[in-house]
């Protein structure tokens, strides 16, 4: 555990996905220093929606990082993938598990899941490797933690390692002073589809042999079940009193260590958790100083763009004056009800149409929308409203609704796929009569500023969905998908 949390310290401090020949170098020299039995290597695992995009972007950093004619593997259903894309060391058996989609596998995928929902380290059920051959399989687990990038928050894969069991279990039992023990552990329960590792050979049958000792042992998430036996080689000293009295002693300064250790472990626990909360806080803070910055910015071009509407359409002073004032009252009102609500919950379609009635006028025809009835929750609201947001000033600012031929088609609705979870589909297509200059094209195919990361972190991150646009140079097309268990409003008991 503490191998994979050096890793993960060595990534957040190089703030993205080293190189691979950076991390070859970090491995090795953590070959030199720690214990490695049991651990049969180090790696990452990138975090992507399926699709040929994907497949061929982990194709290319194979080749780049290892020089493999080879992409994801094998074929799957799920709607992502977590490729591997570095392991360490590259010997024969580890270059056998690049390209393979954990995701892809059941047991995998649960852990991988939980470390996600947790956002730290946690341990598989058992699984066969990768890295195994066909002749000598052993029982192994992985275990994962997620790391994201340092200036978007976006999650960009895990950092794992796997064991193989026996070795692990072996690595200490070998160690000298060898003891006569003989060790049985399940994965959960005591049962045999559970049986993880039993030591080879058999327990002792000696009358006068101790009885079996049952302990549990948290595993990054789950629970071991450990039975030790004396083993064959065990024989009881005939000074009992003795051997009584050093167990006794034994037993008392392990007791100590232990709550020696738990304090001092606990002490660490309270000052990383204080840590990561003042790291969150200011990261938190500097996100809403951006978001405050961005938005400022958008109603002011929001404000310019009205103003460049109205004096279009207007045929004297005074009616520019009334108009362009409707139009800002529509805007204030918008925002005083966002206010109100305190975001708890909003209909779809309202939220939608207080966006867009402050691009086109309180006059604008709802008609033009199409989509059931649905309640957003107070996460999913916010998502949406900035997604509304976004779309709208994108709109204003670059896109149709900068003049008064412009076309704004909006329709969502609930996907529905055999054994699978349901999904809203939201769609915005707006299209413009004449082609857009370049400067205007270039601004809504740009990727990487800040209104795009927002829609990035609010629909990936926060609701677990997609977003992918689909410009040309008439307009764009927007579609964003999310699972539709993720923004409704929770039933009341």
């Amino acid at each position: 555990m503490l191998l994979i949390k050096s890793v993960e310290a060595h990534f957040q401090a190089v703030g993205e996905v080293p190189s691979v020949g950076e991390f070859q170098v970090f491995v090795s020299h953590l070959q030199k220093t720690e214990q490695f039995s049991g651990v049969q290597g180090l790696g990452f695992a990138r975090y992507v929606e399926t699709g040929p995009a994907s497949d061929q972007a982990i194709s290319a950093e194979l080749a780049r990082n290892y020089g493999l004619d080879r992409t994801s593997w094998p074929e799957t259903a799920e709607g992502y993938r977590t490729p591997i894309v570095m392991l360490e060391p590259s010997n024969e058996a580890n270059m056998r598990a690049l390209g393979f989609d954990m995701y892809s596998e059941p047991t995998r995928r649960a852990a991988i899941l939980a470390a996600l929902a947790e956002a730290r380290l946690r341990a598989s059920g058992t699984v066969e490797l990768v890295q195994e051959d066909s002749q000598n399989p052993q029982a192994g687990f992985l275990m994962y933690t997620p790391f994201f990038a340092a200036n978007s928050g976006r999650l960009l894969g895990l950092i794992y390692a796997p064991f193989r069991i026996p070795n692990l279990f072996e690595s200490a039992l070998r160690r000298p002073p060898v003891l006569p023990v003989h060790i049985t552990a399940w994965d959960g329960e005591p049962a045999a589809a559970n049986l993880i590792y039993t030591t080879e050979g058999q327990a002792s049958t000696r009358m006068d042999a101790s009885p079996a000792t049952v302990m549990s042992v948290e595993v990054a998430g789950r629970v071991w079940t450990i039975e030790i036996r004396p083993s064959q080689d065990y024989h009881p000293p005939v000074d009992q009193t003795r051997t009584i009295m050093l167990a006794i002693a034994g037993f008392l300064l392990a007791a100590a260590l232990a709550a020696s250790s738990r304090a001092q472990q606990r002490t660490i626990e309270v000052g990383e958790a204080l840590r990561q909360h003042s790291e969150r806080a200011l990261t938190d803070r500097e996100f809403l100083l951006q978001e405050m910055k961005h938005r400022i910015k958008n109603m002011i071009a929001r404000v310019l763009a009205m103003s460049r509407q109205t004096a279009r359409s207007a045929d004297s002073l005074s009616d520019f004056t009334e108009s362009f004032s409707a139009r800002l009252q529509a805007m204030a009102a918008s925002q005083d009800l966002l206010a109100r609500t305190s975001w708890q919950s909003a209909d779809l379609q309202t939220l939608l149409v207080q966006e867009l009635r402050q691009l086109f006028g309180p006059d604008f025809n709802e008609g033009q929308l199409q989509g059931p009835d649905i309640k957003l929750n107070e996460v999913a609201a916010q998502a949406f409203g900035l997604a509304f947001h976004e779309l709208a000033t994108n709109a204003l600012k670059y896109g149709s609704a900068r003049s008064d031929e412009g076309e704004l088609n909006i329709w969502w609705r609930i996907e529905r796929e055999p054994g699978r979870a349901e999904h809203l589909v939201f769609s915005w297509r707006e299209r413009s009569k004449t082609a857009l200059d370049e400067q205007d094209l270039s601004a809504i195919t740009r990727k990487g500023g800040f209104g795009t990361k927002l829609l990035d972190a609010t629909m990936r991150v926060e609701l677990g969905g997609s977003i992918t646009t689909s410009p040309d140079e008439f307009g764009i097309d927007v579609t964003i998908k999310v699972p539709y268990e993720r923004v409704k409003v929770a039933q009341q008991a």
